[in-house]
């Protein structure tokens, strides 16, 4: 990637300028508060065991990539797979509210939706 390509962005119409203003290492960090957030969320909110496994589950592996740290895997792999997490919460909400769980549906998509903005405000470089 070319260092031209991370500082200029043109503007948008809706937002301007998009600054890619997070570290890898506050990534990390954003990453498992996120984690740690599906791994409580369905139990606080009473979502039904559908949601309670979809959410432990998906909370174990968002925790897991996040306690890795930013050196674990290339920069590229990292960023593919909190794409693919964030389809899966979003699949998964989408699943868990059509079937009755709306409680286990918010938290995947309120997650998912932080997860997503995590990943495109991330400056995907190595310090």
């Amino acid at each position: 990637m070319c260092p031209l390509s991370q500082t200029f962005r043109p503007p948008s119409l809706i937002l301007g300028y998009v600054t890619r203003s997070i570290s890898l290492p506050l990534h990390s960090a954003l990453e498992l508060l996120g984690g740690l957030m599906l791994l409580a969320g369905p139990f606080l909110i009473g979502a039904a065991p559908a949601g309670l496994v979809a959410g432990v589950s998906l909370g174990a592996v968002l925790v897991g990539m996040a306690l890795a740290g930013p050196d674990a895997l290339p920069i590229t792999a990292h960023q593919s797979f909190d794409l693919m997490l964030v389809a899966a919460m979003a699949g998964g909400a989408l699943g868990l509210g059509v079937s009755g769980d709306l409680a286990g549906g918010l938290v995947l998509a309120v997650v998912g939706a932080f997860q997503l903005t995590l990943v495109s405000l991330t400056r995907w470089v190595r310090a």
